[in-house]
C-alpha cells in the first residue's frame, strides 16, 4: 500500500500573487523579504486591512499570476508516480468567512490546470487541516505539521524562521530550501534521514 503524501499550495507550490496586490493597492513596492508574518497584508496599517480586504474580495485572483517554485511539479510528479498524493489547501479566511468561498474555486482551478496528473478526487479544499491524516506532510505553515505524521518537511520562509531547530526536531519536522532536497528525501537514498 502507497504511503499518503499531504501536499500544502500556497508558499509550498506556488506563490499566490497576494504581495503584487499588496503593492498595487498600496502603490509600493514591498518585497518578501521586507515581510517576516504569515499573512503579507500584515505590512498595511491598521486602517487599511479591512479596505483591502474589501478590494481584494470583490477584485482579485492572486492564482492568475501565481510564480510557481522551481521544480515543484516536476517533483510532485515523480512523487505521485511512487506515493498516494493529496493536495491539501485551506481557504477559509475566518476574518471574510462568506467572501473567501471564492478562494476554494480560484484554488481548484489552478490544481487542475498546473497538476493534471493529479485526481481531481485528491484535491482536498477545507477551512482546516488538522483532521488530515497522512504518512507524510509537506507545507510551509508550522501549525500545520504538528501532530501526526512519520515525515514532516516545512518549506523555508523567511516567516517561519522564527522556529529553532530544537522546536521543530521536538514536532519532528524538518525544514527543507527547495524541491530538489524534498525529492533526495523522499525519492532518494535517504528517505530516513532527518536529522
Amino acid at each position: 500500500m502507497k504511503k499518503k503524501i499531504m501536499i500544502d499550495l500556497d508558499e509550498t507550490i506556488c506563490s499566490p500573487g497576494y504581495l503584487e496586490e499588496v503593492n498595487r493597492y498600496m502603490g509600493t513596492h514591498y518585497q518578501y523579504e521586507d515581510i517576516e508574518t504569515y499573512f503579507v497584508e500584515d505590512i498595511l496599517p491598521e486602517d487599511e486591512k479591512e479596505r483591502f480586504l474589501d478590494y481584494f474580495y470583490q477584485y482579485v485572483n492572486v492564482y492568475e499570476n501565481a510564480t510557481i517554485f522551481p521544480n515543484a511539479i516536476e517533483v510532485i510528479k515523480e512523487l505521485n508516480e511512487v506515493y498516494d498524493v493529496y493536495i491539501v489547501s485551506a481557504f477559509v479566511d475566518k476574518r471574510r468567512v462568506e467572501e473567501s468561498k471564492v478562494m476554494s474555486c480560484y484554488k481548484y482551478e489552478w490544481i487542475l490546470k498546473h497538476l493534471p496528473f493529479i485526481d481531481p478526487k485528491k484535491i482536498i479544499l477545507t477551512g482546516s487541516k488538522d483532521l488530515i491524516q497522512c504518512d507524510i506532510k509537506i507545507d510551509d505553515k508550522f501549525g500545520n505539521l504538528k501532530g501526526y505524521g512519520e515525515i514532516k518537511l516545512m518549506l523555508d520562509h523567511l516567516h517561519n524562521r522564527k522556529y529553532s531547530f530544537e522546536e521543530l526536531e521536538k514536532n519532528g519536522i524538518k525544514r527543507v530550501s527547495n524541491w530538489e532536497q524534498i525529492r533526495d528525501i523522499l525519492l532518494g537514498g535517504n528517505k530516513n534521514d532527518l536529522s
